[in-house]
């Protein structure tokens, strides 16, 4: 399988301080400045990872992960924030988000949780779920 990511953030510092990150760390990465061109990408290319912010302004990051889940995407979103404590990590699992990174995003904090993404997918696809 391609570990090939998606990050969707409107804040370019974070995007490009993502993609820096996690190629150095030998993944393919794209970038999307706001959901919804995030979705467009989606429809021509899949993404068995995507990094989201939780804050943006035309569509908040659980919005469009409902969005996401509503096209049966089986791909593994995590939610990112700075602002850990405004959200409830329960219904961030509910609406579903797999799993949640914070901000400042370190390499040696997102490494383990992205490679236990790509694991579950490869559980999905085992499986067949």
């Amino acid at each position: 399988m391609k570990k090939k990511i998606l990050v969707v953030d409107d804040e370019d510092f974070q995007r490009d301080l993502l993609n820096k990150l996690l190629s150095k760390a030998g993944y393919t990465v794209a970038e999307a400045e706001s959901p919804e061109v995030a979705l467009a990408l989606m429809r021509n290319e899949d993404f068995p990872v995507i990094v989201t912010d939780l804050i943006m302004l035309d569509m908040d990051g659980v919005e469009f992960c409902q969005r996401i889940r509503e096209r049966n995407s089986q791909s593994v979103i995590i939610a990112l924030t700075g602002y850990a404590d405004l959200y409830d990590l329960q219904k961030l699992k509910q609406v579903g988000f797999d799993n949640y990174l914070t901000k400042p995003i370190k390499l040696d904090k997102i490494q383990p949780v992205i490679e236990a993404g790509f694991e579950k997918i490869k559980q999905r696809k085992k499986y067949g779920r």
